[in-house]
């Protein structure tokens, strides 16, 4: 029998560090494309909302390929459709404005993208979790990542996510025209008139003491 000379040993194993290397760099790629497999949206039933970022205390808005969760009660760009899969619990959000899919790519990065394809590097397909009746998403194809915001609103990297914590902490919310009992879906006309009426009443109020003081 033969014997390998060290150099050709070493050679062989070189080579098979690099196979191996290669496939798990394909497997990682490969799994942002999972999380579509029997995901069809067109059987889904779209349900339209607001979702409210515990952190940021306001909404999250979709302004096509920038997201963000700085949005008001009466941000267009903040009334989001969730479409969810039955099977699993499978959801995807969509900004009913633009159109624009909110998703994460293999970065981290939260992201805006037109289409949702089954090939790629972008995600855009999420799981719920109830906790403590805070609403997580979290990645299908990468469950250690959340989609998380910071206090001022800004997106936070999905890698430096983590459960349980204010960042990824999300409300259901019905649109203002759906809740109209809602102290903050007040709509503008009557916000700028109530705010009107309490500066004329303060008005009225100067006027009075300025006309005691003259006499």
């Amino acid at each position: 029998m033969k014997t390998l000379s060290l150099p050709t040993l070493l050679h062989i194993i070189i080579i098979w560090c690099l196979s191996v290397q290669e496939s798990v760099q394909q497997e990682n790629e490969n799994s942002f494309d999972q999380g579509l497999l029997g995901l069809d949206l067109s059987k889904s039933q779209p349900n339209t909302l607001q979702l409210y970022s515990r952190a940021s205390s306001k909404n999250i808005r979709i302004m096509g390929r920038t997201i963000d969760a700085n949005g008001s009660v009466w941000d267009e760009d903040a009334r989001l459709i969730i479409r969810s899969d039955s099977l699993d619990g499978r959801i995807t959000i969509q900004g009913e404005h633009t159109g624009y899919f909110l998703c994460i790519n293999k970065k981290g990065l939260v992201v805006g993208r037109k289409k949702i394809k089954r090939e790629g590097s972008v995600s855009c397909v999420f799981t719920e979790t109830i906790r403590n009746t805070y609403t997580e998403l979290r990645l299908v194809q990468k469950t250690e990542m959340y989609l998380g915001f910071n206090k001022d609103g800004q997106a936070i990297p999905a890698h430096r996510t983590r459960p349980g914590v204010k960042s990824v902490q999300f409300l259901k919310r019905p649109l203002p025209e759906d809740n109209p009992a809602d102290d903050t879906s007040m709509s503008s006309a009557n916000s700028y008139s109530f705010y009107e009426l309490i500066r004329q009443l303060a008005t009225n109020v100067d006027a009075t003491r300025n006309e005691d003081t003259a006499s």
